[in-house]
Protein backbone atom coordinates (compact mmCIF):
# COMPACT_ATOMS: atom_id res chain seq x y z
CA UNK A 1 0.00 0.00 0.00
CA UNK A 2 1.72 3.59 -1.25
CA UNK A 3 1.86 6.42 1.21
CA UNK A 4 -0.66 9.73 -0.39
CA UNK A 5 1.21 12.72 -0.91
CA UNK A 6 -1.18 16.12 -1.07
CA UNK A 7 1.16 18.75 -2.88
CA UNK A 8 0.14 22.65 -4.52
CA UNK A 9 0.06 22.61 -8.08
CA UNK A 10 2.95 23.87 -10.04
CA UNK A 11 0.86 24.78 -13.01
CA UNK A 12 2.28 22.81 -15.81
CA UNK A 13 0.35 21.42 -18.41
CA UNK A 14 0.18 17.86 -18.09
CA UNK A 15 -1.63 18.69 -14.89
CA UNK A 16 -3.90 21.05 -16.57
CA UNK A 17 -5.11 18.09 -17.97
CA UNK A 18 -5.62 16.23 -14.91
CA UNK A 19 -7.37 19.32 -13.91
CA UNK A 20 -9.67 19.49 -16.36
CA UNK A 21 -10.30 15.78 -16.48
CA UNK A 22 -10.78 15.49 -12.41
CA UNK A 23 -12.93 18.87 -12.55
CA UNK A 24 -15.36 17.08 -15.08
CA UNK A 25 -15.74 14.41 -13.33
CA UNK A 26 -16.61 16.27 -9.84
CA UNK A 27 -19.71 17.76 -11.61
CA UNK A 28 -20.06 15.79 -15.21
CA UNK A 29 -23.56 17.41 -15.88
CA UNK A 30 -23.62 20.23 -14.07
CA UNK A 31 -20.39 21.95 -15.84
CA UNK A 32 -21.28 21.50 -19.46
CA UNK A 33 -24.69 23.12 -18.46
CA UNK A 34 -23.55 26.12 -16.52
CA UNK A 35 -20.50 26.63 -19.18
CA UNK A 36 -20.99 25.00 -22.26
CA UNK A 37 -19.55 22.46 -24.42
CA UNK A 38 -15.91 23.85 -24.01
CA UNK A 39 -15.99 23.67 -20.57
CA UNK A 40 -12.97 21.22 -20.34
CA UNK A 41 -10.69 24.03 -22.42
CA UNK A 42 -11.85 26.29 -20.23
CA UNK A 43 -10.95 24.66 -17.55
CA UNK A 44 -7.01 24.10 -18.90
CA UNK A 45 -6.92 27.78 -20.05
CA UNK A 46 -7.55 29.03 -16.44
CA UNK A 47 -5.42 26.51 -14.90
CA UNK A 48 -2.46 27.61 -16.50
CA UNK A 49 -3.26 31.42 -15.86
CA UNK A 50 -2.76 32.79 -11.56
CA UNK A 51 -4.75 35.06 -10.00
CA UNK A 52 -8.35 33.60 -11.25
CA UNK A 53 -10.63 30.96 -8.93
CA UNK A 54 -9.67 28.13 -11.18
CA UNK A 55 -6.28 28.91 -11.21
CA UNK A 56 -3.61 26.02 -10.06
CA UNK A 57 -2.67 28.99 -7.60
CA UNK A 58 -6.06 27.56 -5.75
CA UNK A 59 -5.13 23.59 -6.26
CA UNK A 60 -3.82 20.75 -4.98
CA UNK A 61 -3.09 17.21 -6.24
CA UNK A 62 -3.04 13.71 -4.08
CA UNK A 63 0.00 11.41 -5.33
CA UNK A 64 -0.16 7.84 -4.89
CA UNK A 65 2.35 5.99 -6.32
CA UNK A 66 3.87 8.73 -8.23
CA UNK A 67 0.68 9.43 -10.29
CA UNK A 68 -1.82 12.02 -9.64
CA UNK A 69 -4.88 10.54 -8.10
CA UNK A 70 -7.52 13.19 -7.20
CA UNK A 71 -7.15 16.74 -6.29
CA UNK A 72 -8.89 20.02 -4.58
CA UNK A 73 -9.82 23.41 -5.72
CA UNK A 74 -10.60 25.85 -2.87
CA UNK A 75 -9.48 29.35 -1.94
CA UNK A 76 -10.39 31.58 0.74
CA UNK A 77 -12.86 34.91 0.89
CA UNK A 78 -10.16 37.33 -0.07
CA UNK A 79 -9.63 35.31 -2.78
CA UNK A 80 -13.35 35.21 -4.06
CA UNK A 81 -13.12 39.25 -3.56
CA UNK A 82 -9.92 39.72 -5.43
CA UNK A 83 -10.14 37.48 -8.49
CA UNK A 84 -13.86 37.26 -8.98
CA UNK A 85 -13.97 39.64 -11.93
CA UNK A 86 -11.13 38.74 -13.52
CA UNK A 87 -12.32 35.11 -13.70
CA UNK A 88 -15.74 36.04 -15.63
CA UNK A 89 -13.12 38.79 -18.18
CA UNK A 90 -10.75 35.40 -18.31
CA UNK A 91 -14.56 33.33 -19.22
CA UNK A 92 -16.08 35.63 -21.67
CA UNK A 93 -12.41 35.55 -23.53
CA UNK A 94 -12.34 31.97 -24.11
CA UNK A 95 -15.70 31.25 -24.07
CA UNK A 96 -17.25 34.20 -26.33
CA UNK A 97 -20.73 34.23 -27.07
CA UNK A 98 -21.08 30.88 -25.03
CA UNK A 99 -20.39 32.50 -21.72
CA UNK A 100 -22.60 35.38 -22.85
CA UNK A 101 -25.80 32.92 -23.17
CA UNK A 102 -24.89 31.12 -19.89
CA UNK A 103 -24.23 34.39 -18.34
CA UNK A 104 -27.78 34.36 -16.45
CA UNK A 105 -27.20 31.16 -14.41
CA UNK A 106 -23.50 31.82 -14.11
CA UNK A 107 -24.69 34.78 -12.10
CA UNK A 108 -27.43 32.80 -10.87
CA UNK A 109 -24.91 30.32 -9.40
CA UNK A 110 -22.55 32.08 -8.42
CA UNK A 111 -25.27 33.82 -5.58
CA UNK A 112 -26.01 30.01 -4.63
CA UNK A 113 -23.37 27.79 -4.71
CA UNK A 114 -20.64 30.06 -5.15
CA UNK A 115 -21.76 32.81 -2.19
CA UNK A 116 -19.34 33.36 1.09
CA UNK A 117 -19.10 35.27 3.83
CA UNK A 118 -16.10 37.01 4.99
CA UNK A 119 -13.60 33.96 6.94
CA UNK A 120 -15.22 31.45 4.79
CA UNK A 121 -12.82 28.92 3.06
CA UNK A 122 -14.65 27.43 -0.10
CA UNK A 123 -13.69 24.26 -1.05
CA UNK A 124 -14.94 24.36 -4.40
CA UNK A 125 -14.33 20.93 -5.97
CA UNK A 126 -13.25 17.26 -5.15
CA UNK A 127 -12.55 14.47 -7.38
CA UNK A 128 -10.56 11.05 -7.07
CA UNK A 129 -9.79 8.70 -10.14
CA UNK A 130 -12.09 5.97 -9.64
CA UNK A 131 -8.50 3.48 -9.80
CA UNK A 132 -7.49 5.35 -6.64
CA UNK A 133 -10.95 5.67 -4.49
CA UNK A 134 -11.09 3.60 -0.84
CA UNK A 135 -7.41 4.82 -0.19
CA UNK A 136 -8.38 7.48 1.74
CA UNK A 137 -7.27 9.96 -0.77
CA UNK A 138 -10.06 12.46 -0.62
CA UNK A 139 -10.21 12.33 3.35
CA UNK A 140 -6.40 13.29 2.28
CA UNK A 141 -7.19 16.40 0.16
CA UNK A 142 -10.18 17.54 2.55
CA UNK A 143 -7.95 17.51 5.72
CA UNK A 144 -4.63 19.51 3.87
CA UNK A 145 -7.45 22.09 2.70
CA UNK A 146 -8.67 22.67 6.51
CA UNK A 147 -5.08 23.25 6.55
CA UNK A 148 -4.43 25.74 4.00
CA UNK A 149 -8.03 27.24 5.79
CA UNK A 150 -6.76 27.56 8.73
CA UNK A 151 -3.39 29.45 7.93
CA UNK A 152 -5.28 31.59 5.76
CA UNK A 153 -7.31 32.70 8.80
CA UNK A 154 -10.56 31.67 8.01
CA UNK A 155 -13.23 31.00 10.64
CA UNK A 156 -14.96 27.76 8.67
CA UNK A 157 -14.65 25.95 5.72
CA UNK A 158 -17.71 26.08 3.38
CA UNK A 159 -18.85 23.41 0.28
CA UNK A 160 -21.70 23.10 -1.79
CA UNK A 161 -22.86 19.40 -2.69
CA UNK A 162 -25.87 18.15 -5.06
CA UNK A 163 -28.37 16.71 -2.76
CA UNK A 164 -28.65 13.32 -4.16
CA UNK A 165 -24.45 12.55 -4.17
CA UNK A 166 -25.75 10.69 -0.62
CA UNK A 167 -22.11 8.95 -0.81
CA UNK A 168 -20.18 12.29 -0.69
CA UNK A 169 -22.59 14.07 1.74
CA UNK A 170 -22.10 10.65 4.67
CA UNK A 171 -17.85 11.85 3.94
CA UNK A 172 -18.75 15.15 4.61
CA UNK A 173 -20.76 14.48 7.87
CA UNK A 174 -18.75 11.94 8.71
CA UNK A 175 -15.58 15.24 8.73
CA UNK A 176 -17.86 17.06 10.56
CA UNK A 177 -19.48 19.03 8.13
CA UNK A 178 -23.28 19.72 8.84
CA UNK A 179 -25.87 21.11 6.44
CA UNK A 180 -26.56 24.65 6.58
CA UNK A 181 -28.85 25.68 4.28
CA UNK A 182 -30.33 24.23 0.57
CA UNK A 183 -30.25 26.28 -2.66
CA UNK A 184 -31.06 25.19 -6.45
CA UNK A 185 -30.38 26.42 -9.31
CA UNK A 186 -32.01 25.77 -12.97
CA UNK A 187 -29.47 25.13 -15.93
CA UNK A 188 -30.45 23.09 -19.63
CA UNK A 189 -34.05 22.63 -17.85
CA UNK A 190 -32.78 20.70 -14.82
CA UNK A 191 -32.69 22.00 -11.56
CA UNK A 192 -29.89 21.27 -9.42
CA UNK A 193 -30.61 20.93 -6.09
CA UNK A 194 -27.28 21.97 -3.62
CA UNK A 195 -26.86 21.35 0.33
CA UNK A 196 -24.06 24.33 1.76
CA UNK A 197 -22.39 22.31 4.52
CA UNK A 198 -19.89 24.16 7.04
CA UNK A 199 -17.71 22.65 9.57
CA UNK A 200 -16.04 25.69 11.91
CA UNK A 201 -12.16 25.92 12.12
CA UNK A 202 -12.16 25.52 15.35
CA UNK A 203 -13.12 21.70 15.60
CA UNK A 204 -10.42 21.08 13.39
CA UNK A 205 -7.76 19.52 15.14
Amino acid sequence: MGDVVVEPARGTPEEAEHFSELMEMSAPEYFPDLLGRKFKELFRALFLEKENLFSHEHVIFAVYEHRIAGMLLGYDWKAKEREEKRTGWLMLKALGFDFLRQLPAFISAASGSGKLEKGDYYISNVAVYPEFRGKGIGKALMLKAEELAGQSGARRVALDVEKDNENAIRIYKRLGYSVEREHSIELGGRRYRFYRMTKPLEKIE
